[in-house]
């Protein structure tokens, strides 16, 4: 498997990087985490070369912050005609029920249709555990956020953890994958940190800094470890310290651009 960065940012998009999203082609499926702005991209030839061949979509939601959800009204645009299967977390892992969740966000006078009326639009909840989906084994856990958001393993090949603390948990799931993409809002040890507003700086503990994360790298034994979901406060000077401080830790951390493909056999 490979996995496709196609946005990188949290919270907001930048020039350089959009919101949460990333893509993979699992045999004849084209899984997709996350629809942040990111999933603009797919309109995009070499993103769009991930649907060459796809015989059905699947997009995983870890939860329904807006930056990880904007992108669902550009379903029409970037998914023409295409079924799409939406995986979201079960109510019984976040307390919200994932139905409720979707029709409230896809309706009008937000949406120029209701999700009643999408017909091309399929919910299968994930729950927590092992999932068969397409074939594969997508494994699931909750995780600690100002809501909650989940984790997905897919198969041995790769984790994806956004929107957290840093969890030992973590490492237990991600255990021996070839690739761990990871959250990382903060370098605790980069100056440029104490001078964020306060009040931005409160919901940090949500959020997962850089040391914490290499660290879950290191005891998880991944192949390869990719800093994502990061801080738009900052730019990609201090997104080069979070990578830095990270190799301190973990040697085979790395920040990617926006396009970057990622091997999960944890290679460059």
């Amino acid at each position: 498997m490979r996995v496709t960065l196609m946005g990188t940012s949290g919270w907001m998009p930048s020039d350089q990087r959009e919101t949460t999203c990333f893509g993979c082609c699992a045999g004849e499926s084209l899984f997709i985490f996350d629809a942040g702005t990111g999933l603009r991209r797919l309109r995009e030839p070499a993103q769009a070369a991930l649907l060459d061949g796809a015989r059905d979509v699947h997009l995983f939601l870890t939860h329904y912050h807006l930056d990880h959800v904007c992108g669902l009204a550009y379903l029409p645009g970037v998914l023409p005609g295409r079924a799409l299967v939406i995986h979201a977390p079960a109510a019984e892992l976040t307390g919200v029920d994932p139905e409720r969740a979707l029709a409230g966000l896809l309706r009008r006078p937000y949406n120029p249709r209701d999700w009643e009326d999408l017909a091309d639009l399929r919910l299968e909840p994930v729950v927590a555990g092992a999932n068969e989906i397409a074939g594969h084994i997508v494994r699931v856990r909750a995780q600690r956020h100002s809501d909650v958001s989940v984790a997905y393993r897919v198969d041995d090949a790769f984790v994806l953890a956004t929107d957290t603390r840093a969890d030992p948990a973590t490492a237990e799931l991600a255990e021996g994958v070839g690739l761990l993409l990871h959250e990382t809002w903060y370098n605790a040890a980069d100056p440029r940190t104490d001078e964020t507003q306060e009040e931005l700086r409160a919901g940090y503990a949500a959020h997962s800094e850089v040391g914490a994360v290499a660290g879950l790298a290191a005891d998880a034994g991944v192949g390869r470890l990719v800093l994502m979901h990061l801080n738009p406060l900052y730019d990609e000077s201090y997104y080069a310290s979070m990578e830095a401080a990270a190799r301190a830790v973990f040697p085979r951390s790395d920040v990617l651009p926006d396009g970057a493909v990622v091997d999960t056999e944890g290679v460059a």
